[in-house]
């Protein structure tokens, strides 16, 4: 990949078929490339506003017990019953 005096970088037809994971890489980083055919551009590949979004992780913890409605992880491990309960 190169660069033509500007601050965008530049990929061919080659790069986007050869190199799709570094292309793709630097769109979730939020670059904006410029494709070229010689010296031509011919087009603008611009990251989506939904991929330069994140969304925050989940309270999986507060999820469980709205489930199970009791507290997660406060019990003894369900062997222990077993093995207590075999006397």
């Amino acid at each position: 990949m190169s660069v033509i005096l500007s601050d965008m970088q530049t990929v061919t037809t080659r790069d986007i078929q050869r190199e799709t994971r570094t292309v793709r890489q630097r769109l979730l980083a939020g670059e904006t490339l410029q494709w070229i055919l010689g010296k031509k551009v011919i087009g603008h590949i611009v990251p989506s506003q939904e991929a330069a979004t994140s969304q925050p992780w989940p309270n999986l913890q507060r999820r469980l017990q709205q489930v199970y409605r009791r507290p997660v992880g406060k019990k003894q491990p369900a062997a222990s019953q077993v093995y207590a309960d075999r006397g």
